[in-house]
């Protein structure tokens, strides 16, 4: 495969598959942050939140949002994210 086709292969499979599937299902609107433990499915096995899912779920949303289209879907999503970091991630 040449690199014009890889790129446009990852790019299809990240904004197609990846992305949705985070936004379907790991947001936690009630608690807020990402669910993180997720079946292929979507369904969570555990509701534990680490601060480096967190972190980065935030990050990824704000550089979709910020680099490839300002949907505003993923400034939600990036809110959702830093509002729970910046509520419940502390260092001892």
């Amino acid at each position: 495969m040449d690199v014009d086709s890889l790129l446009h292969l990852y790019k299809n499979t990240l904004l197609g598959d990846v992305v949705p599937f985070w936004l379907n299902h790991s947001l936690d609107y009630e608690y807020g942050g990402y669910l993180h433990f997720l079946d292929r499915d979507g369904s969570a096995y555990s509701t534990d939140k680490g601060v480096w899912i967190q972190c980065r779920g935030t990050w990824l949303f704000s550089r979709l949002y910020n680099t490839v289209e300002k949907r505003e879907e993923w400034l939600k999503a990036a809110r959702l994210g830093y509002e729970f970091v910046m509520s419940h991630g502390f260092d001892t």
